[in-house]
């Protein structure tokens, strides 16, 4: 196998290997919202809407329809519903590392356009800080959490706590969970990828030339 080969090959095995698909269950709350008309609270129901069946997220936050006239008409970009808590509510989950390392939590978030103020809230892992963040207004933001070490088949914790007093509300979308490459593995699959280029350019002359 030639040089240029082996990298390119090796650069894809290296590639960032993602584990929410099995780790973390339903990241953009498609199915907790599954036949929510409106909105639904975890565990009781409120304003005439029932309460949110059984699913992977819990611990008495909710699920909004995406643009629900009752929470601002606010749209989400992945899918028809996306998660919501509310003053010192959590959405939490609890999900099995799949893979040895360093494991990065992203999501986006929104705030609640038509009632109270800026919702803050923290990001937490078994209850560890990951970081604490304040919705904005407007349409949804990528956030992410500070990288923690996880071990394949150990139990971790997924939180987003709600620290507001008031009646404020942030809201909760496309949240993922994922292995980071180490810096050796990323220097390699970059060499690799520059190599194939390089090849490929030299390939281009070569065949002009003739």
């Amino acid at each position: 196998m030639s040089l240029i080969r082996f990298l390119t090959a090796a650069a894809l095995t290296a590639a960032p290997v993602a584990v929410h698909a099995t780790a973390l269950i339903d990241g953009s709350f498609e199915a907790a919202g599954a036949g929510v008309s409106d909105y639904c609270y975890d565990g009781f129901a409120a304003g005439g809407n029932p309460a949110c069946g059984p699913g992977a997220w819990g611990t008495a936050g909710g699920v909004i329809r995406s643009g629900s006239g009752a929470w601002g008409g606010t749209t989400t970009p992945a899918g028809n519903y996306y998660g919501m808590h509310q003053g010192g509510q959590v959405l939490s989950q609890t999900v099995v590392a799949t893979s040895n390392g360093a494991l990065a939590l992203t999501w986006i978030d929104a705030n609640r356009t038509n009632n109270g103020g800026l919702h803050s809230y923290t990001a937490t892992v078994n209850g560890a800080s990951l970081g604490s963040y304040t919705s904005a207004f407007g349409a949804f933001a990528a956030k992410s959490g500070t990288r923690f070490n996880g071990v394949s088949g150990q139990s971790y914790t997924i939180a987003f706590n709600g620290v507001a007093a008031g009646d404020t509300t942030s809201f909760i979308d496309r949240v993922g969970l994922a292995v980071v490459p180490e810096p050796k593995t990323w220097a390699l699959l970059v060499a690799g990828f520059a190599l194939v280029g390089f090849a490929m350019r030299r390939r281009t002359a070569a065949t002009v030339a003739a």
